[in-house]
């Protein structure tokens, strides 16, 4: 592990078996990272700009991609035994981004609590885009390029097709794909094991 600390009582506890590359730089204070026993991280780079953030990985998350945080009071928290192949999570507004247990993404998975710049109403001058918080429920599995918007909450078991942009709320156990991710089946969990097909197609 790489440790870059820039600024003052920032707490960073890793534990002694976490292999791999990792890589932390802070450069703000007052701020914790708390990384499990038995993680393991392929190829993730960890930012923190602001002051006063957290950051919960749990154990055995196995995690590659990048992490930002760029304002005060932003806290991030990622479930035990989740993977990730090339997540990028940036948190550009405080708020709070929770990711269950036993979830997996897939390469090129996005997501942000902010839209990083202001839409204005023209007459008044009041912003009109809000930041929000994500929730992501136990054991999801979001394919590859997938993008969750802010405000976002994905239930338990869900899984969501390549290339889906999900904009609202996912229930339990939810298939969703699209622009934007629709449900189209509900009912639904899933395997990290490739399981046989109980009634295969036949072959023609």
């Amino acid at each position: 592990m790489e440790l870059i600390d820039h600024g003052e009582r920032n707490l960073v506890s890793v534990a002694p078996d976490v292999p791999g590359k990792l890589r932390i730089e802070i450069k703000g204070s007052g701020n914790t990272i708390t990384v499990g026993a038995g993680a393991r991280f392929p190829n993730m780079r960890i930012t923190v700009f602001a002051s006063d953030c957290m950051i919960d990985i749990g154990a055995q998350c196995v995690l590659g991609g990048e992490i930002h945080l760029r304002e005060a009071n932003t806290r991030l928290r990622i479930g035990e035994k989740t993977t990730t192949m090339g997540v990028k999570i940036t948190m550009h507004e405080a708020g709070v981004i929770d990711i269950g247990r036993d979830c997996m993404f897939a390469g090129e998975v996005r997501m942000d609590t902010s839209d990083m710049h202001s839409v204005l109403d023209a007459a008044t001058g009041d912003r009109l885009n809000p930041p929000g918080d994500i929730h992501i429920g136990d054991h999801v599995w979001l394919g590859y390029g997938t993008y969750v918007m802010k405000g976002v909450h994905i239930g338990a078991h869900c899984v969501v097709g390549t290339g889906s942009i999900v904009t609202q709320d996912l229930p339990p156990q939810s298939l969703a794909v699209g622009i934007p991710a629709r449900v189209i089946r509900s009912g639904v969990t899933w395997d990290r094991r490739r399981l046989p097909l109980k009634n295969p197609a036949p072959k023609t």
